[in-house]
C-alpha cells in the first residue's frame, strides 16, 4: 500500500507568528500608506516655513537622559547596526521553521535599504547643509563654488538618511500584521524624533525621509505582501532562495511530498 501525503512548508509556528491576511488587507493597508505620503506633502511645505521655530523649541526636552534616549534610538537605524540584526534575527526564524516571519523580516529589510539608498541619492543631489556646521546654509545642489559636493557630510541633510531606512523598514511592518505595523510605525517616529533632537537635521529633513519610505513601501508593498502571505515573487525578487527552497519564479511555494510503503 502506497501512501501520499504533503507537508506545508509554512509550519504551524510560522502561521503563529505571522497570520496569514486577506487580500482586502493588501489594498487597505497599501492606499492608507499612499494617503498618507500625499498628505504629507502639503505638510513639508508647512515645515518648510517652521523649521527655524521648531529648532528652538528643542530645549523642551533637554537633558542628558534625552540625549542619550536620542543617542541610541539614532544608533539603532545605522545600517551597520540594523542589517546585521534583521539578518540575523531573519536566520533564527528560518532554523526555527517561521519561514513567513523570516520572510516578512526580509521584506521589511529590502524597503529599508531601497528607501535608504533613495534618501541617501536624494540628499547627495539636493546638497542642503545641515542645520548645525560652520558652511553657509542653503540649497547648493550637487556642486558649489564649481566644485562637487556629493558624499560631504555637511551637505546632506535633506531628507534625512536614517529616517528614510527607518521608515522603509517600518511601514512595511505592517505586512507582518497590524501591531507590528504599529511597532515600526513609533521606530519609525522615534528615529525621526532623534534625528531632530541631536540637531542633526532639521524637522522638514526628518519629515522628509519619512515620505520616502512611506513612498517606497506603497512601492514595494503588492510583491511584498504576495510573497509573505502567499509564497508568490517576481523573478528580481532578492532572498528568497535562501529563505525558501521551494519556490518557483512566478508561482506559489511547492507543496513538499514524502511516500511511505506499508508491507
Amino acid at each position: 500500500m502506497q501512501l501520499t501525503y504533503s507537508v506545508d512548508p509554512q509550519g504551524i509556528k510560522a502561521a503563529d507568528l505571522v497570520p496569514e491576511a486577506g487580500a482586502d488587507r493588501l489594498h487597505l493597508v497599501g492606499y492608507w500608506l499612499l494617503g498618507w505620503a500625499l498628505v504629507g506633502l502639503p505638510f513639508l511645505g508647512l515645515l518648510f516655513w517652521t523649521d527655524d521655530w521648531l529648532r528652538s523649541q528643542r530645549s523642551v526636552l533637554s537633558g542628558k537622559a534625552w540625549n542619550l534616549l536620542a543617542i541610541t534610538i539614532s544608533a539603532s537605524a545605522n545600517g551597520f547596526i540594523l542589517i546585521p540584526a534583521v539578518v540575523g534575527l531573519g536566520v533564527w526564524f528560518k532554523r526555527s521553521s517561521q519561514r513567513r516571519a523570516a520572510r516578512a523580516l526580509m521584506a521589511m529589510l529590502l524597503a529599508g535599504i531601497v528607501s535608504g539608498v533613495a534618501g541617501t541619492g536624494l540628499r547627495s543631489i539636493i546638497g542642503r547643509t545641515r542645520p548645525e556646521v560652520s558652511v553657509e546654509q542653503g540649497w547648493f545642489g550637487p556642486r558649489k563654488d564649481g566644485r562637487w559636493i556629493i558624499g560631504r557630510h555637511a551637505y546632506a541633510s535633506f531628507p534625512s538618511g536614517h529616517a528614510s531606512i527607518a521608515a522603509g523598514l517600518g511601514f512595511m511592518a505592517f505586512v507582518w500584521g497590524a501591531r507590528a505595523g504599529g511597532l515600526g510605525l513609533a521606530f519609525a517616529l522615534a528615529v525621526a524624533w532623534s534625528r531632530f533632537h541631536l540637531g542633526a537635521h532639521r524637522a522638514s529633513d526628518v519629515w522628509a525621509g519619512l515620505l520616502v519610505g512611506a513612498l517606497t513601501v506603497v512601492l514595494l508593498w503588492s510583491p511584498c505582501w504576495a510573497w509573505v502571505h502567499r509564497g508568490k515573487r517576481p523573478s528580481w525578487w532578492p532572498w528568497s532562495g535562501w529563505l525558501v527552497e521551494e519556490t518557483s519564479h512566478h508561482g506559489s511555494i511547492s507543496s513538499l511530498q514524502s511516500e511511505a510503503r506499508c508491507p
